[in-house]
């Protein structure tokens, strides 16, 4: 990666994702090395465009729900922009909860060949934007929901009464993007409604040791929104010790269709892979962040190729396919 593909990923997060303006006082965070550097990079672009601009490295989080020190929260309430670089990106913390009404906070994904890779132009996020709230919009208005994969991925649901959300790549106060060019429709499900199988296919993020592509896919069963058995290989194996140290992390918690059809759909083993249009994933644990109930400290996202998503009887994406 050259300087000036490092340049124009830097601009595109600063220009357009979070349009950085004069004056404005943005909080870079970072929880390792290699990450201080590259938000370095980005608080001199921020400089550049007359904001003011710090960058502070804190001890790495091991779990996505640790809260940040307590100076780094007071200084997030002082911010105008937040950029998060760091495994679990302070989203499951009450720090974010606490300061995001009044904020914009824009998750930068590591590591840095992660959001390189993207490389795309302002027109063609907006063509996200539009597509994922389209999407959103779907789900907000749907009654229930059909997940299938051609891997066996088969689940119902019910989304009566729920809204759902956008996770976009443009910052706006009161809510959190993950930039450059992160985008999903999700809705948390009623949480006893969930039944079916799912088949664990793609990606996996959520925990320490746990953000992966899977090797040896694994199949997930549901009954009344719980886990009733996992069976599967090695990558089943590592999800059932991570929910053996909490209980409430079994309860299926998120329904999300993954938003960005610019991306290539090959997968790499990295979180680029959690991006991919057309993928879906669905999520286990907290999910009071995107309108549900739970409260769980974890928050896992499991991810399957090509899914079909069917909302009150009409397909919306086929096998990876936008159909609207």
């Amino acid at each position: 990666m050259n300087s000036l593909e490092i340049i124009r990923s830097i601009r595109l997060i600063t220009d357009v994702c979070i349009d950085v303006r004069p004056g404005e006082k943005v909080l870079c965070v970072a929880d390792r090395q290699e990450y201080f550097e590259t938000l370095t990079l980005l608080a001199s672009e921020c400089i550049a465009r007359g904001a003011e601009a710090a960058v502070t490295l804190i001890e790495p989080r091991r779990h996505y729900y640790d809260e940040p020190p307590s100076f780094v929260t007071a200084a997030m309430e002082k911010a105008d922009i937040v950029v998060v670089m760091m495994p679990g990106s302070l989203v499951h913390t009450a720090a974010r909860r606490q300061v995001n009404a009044g904020i914009k906070i824009a998750i930068l994904e590591g590591p840095r060949d992660y959001f390189m890779a993207f490389d795309l132009t302002k027109e063609q996020l907006l063509k996200v934007k539009e597509q994922t709230e389209a999407l959103q919009a779907l789900l907000t208005k749907a009654q229930s929901a059909r997940l299938l994969t051609k891997a066996g991925t088969d689940l119902t649901m019910s989304l009566e009464g729920r809204t759902g959300i956008a996770l976009l790549p443009f910052a706006e106060k009161g809510m959190f993007c993950v930039v450059p060019g992160y985008a999903e429709a999700a809705c948390a499900p009623i949480e006893d409604s969930v039944e079916g199988a799912a088949v664990i296919d793609a990606a996996t993020v959520g925990a320490e040791d746990f953000e992966e592509i899977v090797q040896e896919p694994y199949e997930l069963k549901f009954r009344k929104g719980q886990i009733v058995s996992i069976s599967g290989g090695r990558d089943a194996r590592k999800l059932e010790a991570i929910l053996a140290a909490e209980k409430a992390a079994r309860a299926f918690a998120e329904l999300g269709v993954n938003s960005n059809f610019f991306v290539p759909k090959k997968l790499r083993g990295s979180r680029l892979d959690m991006a991919i249009g057309g993928n879906a994933h669905i999520g286990l644990g907290r999910n009071e962040h995107i309108g549900g109930k739970s409260k769980a400290n974890n928050h896992l996202d499991l991810s399957m190729v090509n899914a079909t998503l069917i909302l009150d009887g009409k397909t919306v994406v086929e096998e990876g396919v936008l159909k609207l």
